[in-house]
């Protein structure tokens, strides 16, 4: 008796044991191995507008987009101007605006800064999603030669620069997601095009940015290796 006693003593620590250790894996697959990556799926391009006190940002996709598009940690109370949805069916361009002071906003300096998700599924974030860091930029640059019509100005509300950075939408996997060149463009004026990077398109360029200027004309500018 005392023998099968021990046998099913045995037996159950070795039971428990066997399913903490599939819980630890299962765990270990869930949080290291399972990630959500940047990525440009289905998206044409994304345009960023800086103005003195705000800024839009329009997205333009391939196909119909039954998705949400909204600045991160702006999902759960889904309003606006922070969270945007398509208001017709077939629609394949959104657009958002917000205040600085809005839509938890980051200012650092002059520089203010944002994270724009675009979701395709509008309950969950999954593979194919979309992330970029938007910028708006007032520092003035060193190299400005400043003439006495420009002093007279009040060149605190002149964006002198705009940014867009691909990264993840998964907010625990933006440390994991290497950035290469063709993840970011920038411009030298208040308004900047981030258009997806093509592997057809690849040649002896590392990354294309292209930027619109005062006059509206679309520029690319393409740095060599």
């Amino acid at each position: 008796m005392k023998c099968l006693t021990g046998v099913i003593v045995l037996n159950f620590f070795l039971s428990v044991n066997c399913v903490n250790n599939n819980e630890d894996v299962w765990e270990e697959n869930l949080t290291n191995k399972f990630s959500i990556d940047a990525s440009t799926e289905g998206l044409q391009k994304v345009n960023l507008k800086c103005g003195s006190e705000s800024m839009t940002v329009e997205l333009l996709t391939k196909e119909e987009f039954n998705g949400v598009m909204y600045t991160r940690g702006s999902f759960y109370k889904q309003k606006e101007p922070c969270f945007v949805k398509p208001k017709l069916s077939g629609d394949k361009t959104l657009k958002m605006k917000f205040n600085f002071n809005q839509c938890q906003t980051l200012k650092e300096g002059d520089v203010f800064s944002n994270v724009i998700i675009i979701q395709h599924d509008a309950e969950l974030i999954t593979t194919g999603d979309a992330a970029f860091q938007v910028e708006c930029d007032f520092r003035k640059p060193r190299s400005l030669t400043v003439g006495a019509d420009f002093q007279a100005r009040d060149t605190s509300k002149t964006v002198f620069g705009s940014r867009i950075t691909l990264t993840s939408p998964d907010p625990s996997a933006v440390s994991h997601h290497k950035r290469s060149k063709r993840d970011t463009v920038k411009s030298d004026t208040h308004e900047v095009t981030f258009i997806p990077y093509l592997e057809e398109d690849d040649s002896e360029s590392d990354y294309e940015e292209v930027i619109i200027g005062s006059s509206s004309n679309e520029r690319k500018i393409v740095d060599e290796l």
